[in-house]
């Protein structure tokens, strides 16, 4: 059992590892973290700033299966391409559960469709989880 844990490198994302680390232990599942970078994005530096965001909050990362995902334009998605590089892990490992983050917003923000998680919410074939992402990470 498995749950595919999307984050990006925001600091208000600790919630959401959190969240899914908790469940994922909760649960006795493997957890799975993904970041997608854009194209022109450095992997490497990506890798250690995601790496220690999930370090700070689960430990170690001995049981966490950390990938980083190169973003990559396709004119074949019908929706933004993070989202669907997201669907596209989540239809490679079939994971029980997505557990994704969701900025609060306001006014002419939420009738505005193209959120990544609007659109995992919509796509995804399994269950997802969101969580709303602080502005601040919390200390």
């Amino acid at each position: 059992m498995v749950i595919l844990t999307a984050i990006d490198r925001d600091p208000g994302c600790k919630g959401v590892v959190e969240t899914a680390h908790d469940l994922a232990t909760g649960m006795d599942m493997e957890m799975v973290v993904l970041h997608v970078i854009p194209e022109d994005g450095n992997e490497e530096a990506a890798r250690e700033e995601i790496s220690e965001m999930v370090r700070s909050v689960v430990g170690d990362l001995d049981d966490v299966d950390l990938r980083i995902v190169p973003e990559q334009t396709r004119r074949d998605l019908p929706t933004g391409r993070t989202a669907n590089h997201i669907l596209q892990v989540a239809e490679e490992i079939d994971p029980d559960y997505i557990v994704i983050g969701s900025r609060k917003r306001t006014g002419l923000g939420k009738i505005l469709l193209g959120s990544v998680s609007k659109l995992i919410l919509a796509n995804a074939n399994v269950p997802v989880v969101t969580v709303e992402q602080k502005r601040k990470a919390e200390a």
